[in-house]
This record gives C-alpha cells, structure tokens and sequence, in this order.
C-alpha cells in the first residue's frame, strides 16, 4: 500500500511559529508504503503550559504504532507523562508560572491505522477530543468522525492529561471507527477550528476539500496560509491553532 501524505499547520494569527500548540505526526511531507501505516493529529489546550510539548509526544506515540486501542493508550500514558515531566522540570520558571504548571498539560488526540491485508485495505481511527477525520472519495464525504455536526463542537472536549489522576475516564471516552479503502481515497485529519469549518461548509451544500490546496509545500503552503487567513478574517474559522493532515491511496 502506497500513502501520500501532506501536512501543514499554522498557528493562531498574532502568534510566533513556536507558540503553535498542535502537532502532527509523521512530521515530513512523503510517500509511506508498508503493509501497516499510522498517522495522527493532536491539539494541545491553549490554557495550559507546554501543551504542544504534550500533542507531540501523543501523536508520535500514535505514529509509532504503540497505541493500537484504548487499552494500548492506557498503558502508553505513564511512560509519556514521564517524558513530559521530565522536560519541563528541567526549565527554570517564573513562580507564576509553576503554579500553572501544577496543573499539567492537556490535548486532543486523533490517530488513523491503515492497513493491507489478502488485498483488503482499511482504515481504523481512535479520537480522544475534536479533532476529527474526515473520508473522501471520488467527491463525495463518505464519513466524518468522531463529530458529524459542526453544533456539535463546543468549548470543553475531552482532553487527556499528564496527570494520571485526572485521566480516570480516558477508557470510557475514546471512541473509535473504521472504513474500507479504495484507490484515490483522501482522509484528512484536523484539528478543531479547521474541522467545524469543514463541516460547516459541508452542511451548507458545499465541497470545503475543493479549496484545499493539493500539496502544503511552495505555492500550496502560501494557499493554505491565505485560505486560513481569509476564513478568520470573515469569522467562518476561530482564531486557532490550525493543523491538517492529507493522507491520499495511491494506485
């Protein structure tokens, strides 16, 4: 099996390149090909502290392969947190900013495994949050997960933390989905802002895909840029940290 990916994120307007609190994984434009393939997207909260830090070590876990369900998240957590305390307890802070600390970190997580097996390709995803997958083919949105409805994201998802205390639902609260795979197919993976954008425009009548850009490399990379830029000026997108993932089966 033969995967196109693209990736491109963008952080919210006014803010450095390095404020950006999403993160995706893997992290280079390229042509994967293998018999099993992850990939994912996650969403630090802006209002805690090296949350990005957090989304990365997630979704590279993801990328890994070492969550292949929500037992395999389960068990993946406390080796992350580790990481994650470990980093930040080396930095030299303000005491304003220890206290939030205290409180850890916090992000959305969203994952995609494809497969081929005896010449049948699938796709199996895990979502933690709102950032969502989003399946196309020849035009059409065959499947949007784990929301269907822009009413449906709000100002509170679920979020997962580097505190094991406040993680007790996490095996109640990861939801999962699956779908075949043709040749041709797109899925993207989004985070929030970008993905209620999407459905919008989708319950709308029209086809939000079709003003993506093909590629998030050169001129693609300037288009998405501007389509961003345009959609939080016209207030149909929040301002937010924005990431996409494109994940395209090749013949």
């Amino acid at each position: 099996m033969r995967i196109h990916l693209e990736a491109a994120s963008l952080q919210k307007a006014g803010n450095a390149p390095s404020e950006n609190e999403d993160a995706y994984a893997p992290e280079s434009r390229s042509m994967l090909e293998g018999m099993t393939l992850h990939a994912a997207v996650a969403d630090g909260a802006t209002e805690s502290l090296f949350s990005g830090l957090w989304a990365r070590l997630l979704a590279g876990a993801f990328a890994r392969g070492e969550v292949a369900d929500a037992s395999g998240l389960l068990s993946v957590l406390p080796a992350l947190q580790r990481q994650w305390h470990e980093h930040v307890g080396a930095k030299q802070l303000p005491w304003y900013a220890e206290e939030k600390l205290r409180e850890g970190a916090f992000a959305t997580l969203l994952g995609v495994t494809l497969r081929e097996q005896e010449g049948r390709r699938t796709w199996e995803a895990l979502a933690i949050g709102d950032s969502c997958l989003f399946q196309l083919r020849g035009g059409v949105l065959l499947r949007a997960f784990p929301l269907e409805q822009s009413a449906a994201f709000g100002s509170t998802p679920f979020l997962l933390s580097t505190h094991a205390h406040q993680n007790g639902r996490v095996g109640a609260q990861v939801r999962s989905a699956s779908g075949d795979l043709r040749d041709g197919d797109t899925l993207y993976l989004m985070t929030d802002a970008l993905a209620c954008w999407f459905l919008a425009e989708h319950e709308r009548g029209h086809a939000p895909w079709t003003l993506l850009p093909g590629t998030f490399s050169g001129e693609g990379r300037a288009a998405f840029e501007a389509l961003i830029g345009r959609l939080r000026a016209e207030k149909a997108m929040r301002n937010d940290d924005v990431t996409l993932l494109q994940l395209t089966v090749e013949q």
